[in-house]
């Protein structure tokens, strides 16, 4: 230990002997430094590189004698820095051309021989500790040091050198921005930095257009970091189930990394950045710039299930027409090139089912979801007027339509063909996954780059494709545009004679997910029966996730198929016989409703998938005679259908088309109106437990309430409850007037029996008045009380039916599509 000593000992004082006479030699350069920078800048060439050579040697010795943890002034070395660097110096002494010219050799020089990583060494030992972030130098020290990093980026925007300008800013961002933040580059540097003038870079002008690609190429590497941020749910597996996806999210262990990537959220949102950035890319016809934006968009996309809500870019983006429009011919154009020279549409390959490679996929993926993100998101906003471009109806607007409805057949028509393409890459035929070390050892360690990403890429993707192509199978459900059998694919072949395939409980269809691959199965479930078969999942897949693919009649041989099925497991033959479990039923015929809502409770007969033996009783209290083989029970049935949907009863009301909608004001007549809604709910699917034919002209959103993945439904569907009040608040939206003149509040007046009652729309509504810059939260607000808040209860309740009815043992989702297609058709 004492030789060590010794030697560090003889090694420091070398190292001060060799620093104290730079210090002499620089002292005497500085008393003739006018001379020399003439000297260099003439015929006399050798100090043209011995300058530069001086300064680096300067840099050297500090950052070795801050390493030594020695003591030594640095203010000469560091006056010699300033003194051959300022462009002030230099252009007082050479003239503005000639010390540009200087001053681009000198740094070039000391650039690559490591000036930022010196200058980051010096940062993060002589910068003392800041208690928190501020633009100003805590001392003359940190004040220079900054100087030193500003001199060549300043110098950036007076020369047009671009070799020049590049190795500048890559190497400002790899040795002072990218590596780990140190206190004093985050207190200190980055706000220092982000309060100059020249920052940030003006893009998108003229001659900048690959400075404009060079930052969106930039944001797009930066923002694959926001996707590890533990933000939310990405990339859902799709809306079959609610899953957990953590195992897809790769978390950030250190605070300090989640910290820089919220506060870098929060400047891409910043209007300003966001509005420069749109004009900049307006300005571009460039496909490489619209690529990287959309690269852009779809980290953002990925990284949280409401990004779209979340990012100002998106949001401005997703309501600009032109945008859309362009970015759509953009996805038609993407093509691969073929072994025999041809041109292939990579969306014809995606709707083949055949997998791509990463570098395709990073060209088509990206901006068809962006595309289906953004254009889903226009949808929901535009009512039925502008999306139809209709003229003789208020609201009607020529511009906030991207796309005619002779384009939408075709787009719908690729996008269906996309999306059951996408199936197919969800559950490829392979065997089920093997163990990530076996894989590692027959492959590599670089036989997948990155699985975690690319499941996430493939699955948002589909997701998203998948959500569009249900937005606008409504629209065309609601009011046609698209041919007859537009939506039917003949691909798709449904097994109507064997309804056993689809007989498969939920927790076994957590196995198959989107893009996961198969794991391994437990003991467990295995003994619930075999695995499926890749033709099975995709079947069922199909049915959860696209059930309009597949025409109504096969769906209800499949429905019926599947009751049968499960009428012989829980009736059995010997029900035919008289024989056999059964409900037995006594119910006087003038209290049909009153009778059967306490015999049919849960509580009194849990299980009605049971044969039902009605007995009748007359107004004498006798009962009817004959005995029940089948025609009473429906009988019985039909009559309590009609009785439970009567208007005069008040669980129901009427439209002005005479369509059925849940009563909002039934809290009014019965204290326990959920219990009353559970019932007939139970009774409805006994009925088409049953196959029994009814007749209910249900109102069309309360059917998009019971079809729909979520019982809340939008201000599209408002026509079919009130249509006045629908007009009126169209014609509010494309008011011209002051709004505010017109005296309205976010408030509702009801009507309730006669007594009149305010509700807010909003917290303190009495006492927000609407205005031309509020009146869209209000539409929506007041068409979101209307259609889902005054009726949420009673739809609830009457939803829950399902599972009392229809037991567990096949698809949710699926047999409430076809079962319910069912009933609005008839």
């Amino acid at each position: 230990m004492w030789v060590c000593q010794e030697k560090h000992k003889s090694v420091v004082n070398a190292v001060g002997m060799r620093y104290l006479r730079n210090v002499w030699l620089s002292q005497c350069i500085l008393k003739q430094h006018d001379k020399l920078l003439v000297e260099a800048n003439s015929s006399n060439k050798p100090w043209l590189w011995r300058l530069p050579r001086l300064l680096h040697l300067n840099m050297c010795h500090m950052t070795t004698m801050i390493n030594l943890g020695s003591r030594d002034s640095l203010a000469v070395p560091l006056r010699m820095l300033e003194v051959f660097t300022s462009w002030e110096t230099c252009r007082r002494i050479l003239g503005d051309s000639i010390a540009a010219t200087h001053l681009t050799h000198t740094f070039t020089f000391l650039v690559h021989k490591g000036y930022f990583q010196q200058v980051r060494c010096l940062l993060d030992n002589k910068v003392p500790p800041l208690l928190e972030p501020s633009p100003t130098p805590p001392t003359p020290l940190a004040s220079c040091l900054f100087d030193m990093i500003t001199r060549p980026v300043n110098l950036v925007t007076s020369v047009t050198n671009t070799e020049f300008s590049d190795l500048i800013l890559r190497s400002l961002c790899r040795h002072i921005l990218a590596p780990q933040f140190t206190e004093p580059v985050q207190l200190f540097v980055i706000p220092a930095l982000s309060a100059l003038p020249q920052f940030p870079f003006p893009i998108g002008e003229s001659g900048n257009g690959g400075l404009l690609l060079g930052f969106l190429q930039l944001l797009a590497s930066l923002t694959k970091n926001i996707t590890k941020m533990n933000i939310g749910r990405a990339a859902s597996s799709g809306s079959a189930n609610n899953d957990s996806d953590d195992e897809l999210e790769p978390k950030l262990e250190n605070n300090a990394q989640t910290q820089v990537l919220e506060q870098c959220v929060e400047m891409l949102n910043d209007s300003g950045r966001v509005a420069n950035l749109l004009l900049a890319v307006d300005q571009s016809q460039d496909p490489i710039v619209l690529q990287a934006l959309c690269q852009v968009c779809h980290n953002l996309l990925v990284s949280h299930n409401h990004a779209i809500h979340k990012y100002r870019l998106l949001y401005m983006l997703a309501f600009k027409p032109t945008f859309l429009r362009h970015l759509w011919t953009a996805i038609l154009s993407v093509c691969q090139t073929s072994i025999f020279g041809s041109e292939t549409p990579l969306l014809h390959v995606i709707s083949r089912g055949i997998p791509m490679c990463a570098e395709l996929s990073d060209r088509i993926v990206p901006l068809l979801a962006v595309f289906c993100s953004l254009f889903s998101l226009l949808i929901v906003t535009l009512h039925d007027a502008e999306f139809y471009s209709d003229e003789n109806l208020p609201g009607t607007s020529q511009h906030t339509m991207p796309f005619q409805l002779s384009e939408l057949v075709s787009m719908t028509f690729t996008l269906k063909e996309v999306c059951l393409g996408l199936v197919e890459l969800a559950f490829p035929d392979s065997r089920p996954s093997v163990t990530d070390g076996y894989r590692m050892a027959v492959h590599g360690r670089d036989s997948d780059s990155n699985p975690i990403e690319n499941t996430q890429m493939w699955a948002h993707l589909f997701k998203v494709t998948v959500g569009l192509v249900r937005q606008l199978h409504g629209r065309d459900i609601r009011r046609a545009f698209c041919p007859e059998g537009h939506w039917i694919s003949k691909q798709i072949m449904i097994p109507v004679g064997r309804p056993s395939e689809f007989i498969v409980r939920r927790s076994h269809l957590r196995n198959y997910r989107p893009f996961r691959g198969l794991r391994a199965f437990t003991r467990e479930e295995l003994e619930e029966g075999p695995p499926l078969s890749t033709k099975e999942v995709r079947t069922m897949t199909i049915l959860r996730e696209l059930p309009f693919v597949v025409s109504f009649q096969e769906r209800v041989l499949v429905f019926q198929g599947l009751i049968l099925k499960d009428k012989m497991e829980h009736q059995g033959d010997h029900s035919h016989f008289m024989q056999g479990p059964s409900i037995q039923l006594s119910v006087r015929r003038s209290y049909l409703y009153e009778d059967s809502f306490d015999k049919l409770s849960p509580e009194n007969e849990p299980d009605l998938r049971l044969k039902m033996r009605v007995q009748l009783v007359n107004v004498a209290g006798l009962d009817e005679a004959g005995v029940d083989g089948g025609g009473v029970f429906r009988e019985f049935l039909s009559e309590l259908l009609k009785t439970c949907f009567d208007p005069n009863r008040g669980f129901f009301r009427i439209t002005k088309d005479n369509m059925l909608h849940p009563n909002p004001s039934v809290h009014l007549i019965a204290d326990n109106f959920p219990r009353h809604y559970f019932f007939i709910g139970r009774i409805l699917g006994k009925a088409l437990y049953e196959n029994l034919l009814v007749e209910l002209p249900f109102a069309d959103f309360f059917l998009s309430k019971l079809v729909g993945e979520h019982s809340d439904v939008d201000i599209h569907h408002l026509a079919s409850l009130d249509p006045v009040i629908y007009r009126n608040l169209l014609f509010l939206k494309t008011y011209e007037g002051d709004v505010a003149d017109l005296g309205l509040d976010f408030t509702v007046m009801n009507d309730e029996l006669g007594e009149t009652r305010v509700e807010e729309l909003k917290p303190g509504g009495a006492n927000i008045q609407v205005t031309n810059i509020n009146r869209i939260e209000y539409i929506h607000l007041m068409a979101d009380y209307k259609l889902n808040r005054q009726m949420r209860a009673q739809c609830n309740a009457f939803k829950q039916f399902v599972d009392s009815t229809k037991g567990r043992s096949y698809d949710y989702r699926m047999n409430i599509a076809i079962g319910r297609l069912k009933l609005a058709t008839s």
